[in-house]
């Protein structure tokens, strides 16, 4: 009766131990599939502020290109 009552007992824990291992792989999941969308977001955001800075650099050409008109006017 004793080996029963150690086999239940064993038995009760694996499965206790099985559950939180699964519980654990669900966090886990989820918190790669959140690293992965994070790490999408983040490369957006960067493709985007390269945009922005390729376009505020092109801005300030042309800022620098109507300064040196307006400095140097042209003789007619």
């Amino acid at each position: 009766m004793k080996i029963d009552e150690n086999n239940i007992i064993e038995l009760k824990k694996i499965r206790d131990l099985k559950e939180s291992f699964d519980k654990s792989m669900k966090i886990l999941e989820s918190h790669i599939a959140e690293s992965i969308t994070n790490k999408e977001k983040l490369n957006s955001i960067k493709r985007d502020l390269k945009e922005a800075n390729e376009k505020f650099l092109e801005a300030e050409r042309c800022l620098d290109d109507l300064k040196v008109d307006l400095e140097n006017p042209p003789v007619s």
